[in-house]
């Protein structure tokens, strides 16, 4: 975000009223079944792909680059493309990133409801199956993706699958895009709609498989999104899809509050939202 576009918001929060006392604290209640429990996303309402955000560029390359440098004399398809497992692959977008790069993709998907907004991407080949269970050949992977999906699984079995997947020196790559917390307007806005853990840059995941240590790549960024996309971009939260019909309501209501009164925005208004993406890499 810019020097204008923070004193914009400054300004903007400096005319409106005080945050209403436990707005953005109501506890949302769950009256989802156990199955939501398990996987919201086979809930979701079909809004993921077209509001949740890409990834930037550089964290596609690193990918890439982790990819190109685990080859060795050992590993299989010497010389010929790329490959990769996107595992919790969503609706595509890391996938077609990553064949858009050039690298051949096997998408990982337990959702068919995620699976159905993907779009057809040639390179892209989707796969119904867990990060746990992939399904997937032994030894065939330059490089095992978790793009937005790692704090979904079990990290010693899904990390043992990974390993077993990759050619040897193969790499790991663990990504979260996440909104940038540490400005006070943004951490309010996450905090209202429920978007989830702060994924820290201290606090390395810790996959099983025997994986070296990982080491973390950051991208700063920002996406551009009108109030009407960030209301509609509450509804793909796993907080949202599990919440009862009051409790979404509540979020709804308290985000419109939060993006016209107190932020100022029009409808229509473009805001810039400050990002960070997180790319946790290692080999075998």
């Amino acid at each position: 975000m810019s020097a204008s576009d923070n004193e914009a918001v400054a300004a903007r929060a400096g005319t409106t009223p005080s945050w209403p006392q436990d707005r953005d604290c109501d506890a949302m209640s769950n009256s989802a079944s156990d199955f939501l429990d398990v996987n919201p996303f086979v809930g979701e309402g079909g809004a993921y792909n077209s509001v949740r955000p890409a990834y930037p560029d550089e964290a596609v390359a690193a990918l890439v680059d982790a990819a190109r440098s685990g080859r060795g004399a050992h590993a299989t398809g010497q010389g010929g493309p790329l490959r990769t497992a996107d595992i919790g692959a969503g609706t595509g977008k890391m996938s077609g990133l990553l064949a858009r790069a050039g690298l051949l993709v096997d998408a990982v998907e337990p959702s068919e409801a995620m699976r159905a907004q993907a779009s057809s991407v040639d390179g892209v080949t989707w796969h119904d199956g867990l990060a746990e269970d992939t399904g997937l050949p032994n030894g065939a992977y330059d490089i095992v993706v978790f793009a937005q999906s790692w704090h979904w699984v079990d990290p010693e079995r899904a990390g043992l699958e990974a390993a077993r997947i990759l050619v040897p020196g193969g790499a790991l790559a663990i990504v979260w895009n996440q909104m940038a917390v540490s400005i006070p307007w943004v951490h309010r806005l996450t905090r209202i709609m429920r978007s989830g853990d702060v994924h820290r840059p201290d606090n390395p995941p810790t996959p099983g498989g025997g994986f070296e240590p990982m080491t973390l790549t950051q991208v700063a960024w920002e996406d551009r999104m009108t109030p009407e996309q960030i209301l509609t971009l509450g509804t793909t939260r796993s907080s949202y899809i599990r919440s009862s019909e009051a409790g979404r309501a509540r979020m709804q209501e308290n985000l419109r509050w939060y993006l016209y009164e107190h932020l100022g925005y029009a409808p229509g208004e473009l805001v810039t939202i400050p990002y960070a993406t997180l790319v946790w890499l290692t080999h075998l």
